[in-house]
């Protein structure tokens, strides 16, 4: 159940962290906290039911009530989160959210990426998934997996441009990638 999300809606990029580039430049990006369910439902709550359908590959009102517990537990080995806010601003206020949730040590971690409608296409997504690769790596992750509906490859690609592919497929969801995380 992994997408990424469309075109941006109107916002204003926050500004670059001084002597940096890239996405990073103007992200904070941050594990989650058991004290963060506040701001992801704000952060779902922003999203369009469009977003939301992408992400959760339905109609849903609410943030999934399991979704959230695990990734509020903050357990990494089980389900890692990390989030995304503008520099500058404050934590409360969510662009985005990215996990991995692994069943078993030996299943692929299956990635999935939520960014508010306003703050796509800006960067947070890549910031959080830089962060969460290099953590699931420093877990011992060797593979992440993730879903799309068909139509929507951008993450694929983006993955198989940094990870090398292990597995392409067409599942009934949609289109899925298998890919080593081999990281230095």
């Amino acid at each position: 159940m992994t997408t990424v999300i469309g075109p941006s809606a109107e916002a204003v990029p926050p500004a670059p962290r001084p002597g940096t580039t890239g996405p990073a430049a103007r992200w904070d990006v941050a594990a989650v906290r058991p004290g963060d369910g506040p701001a992801l439902r704000a952060l779902f709550a922003a999203c369009s039911p469009e977003t939301v359908r992408l992400r959760f590959f339905g109609r849903v009102r609410a943030l999934p009530a399991e979704y959230l517990a695990d990734v509020l537990a903050a357990c990494p080995a089980r389900h890692d989160a990390v989030v995304a806010y503008a520099r500058g601003t404050p934590r409360e206020r969510l662009a985005g959210l990215a996990s991995l949730g692994q069943v078993t040590d030996d299943s692929p971690a299956e990635l999935g990426v939520l960014v508010a409608d306003a703050w796509q296409r800006q960067g947070a997504g890549r910031a959080m998934l830089d962060l969460l690769l290099t953590r699931a790596h420093a877990r011992g992750v060797r593979r992440v997996t993730a879903c799309v509906l068909p139509g929507r490859s951008t993450l694929l690609g983006a993955l198989g441009r940094h990870l090398e592919p292990e597995h392409l497929a067409h599942t009934s969801d949609g289109p899925r990638g298998v890919y080593k995380l081999d990281r230095p």
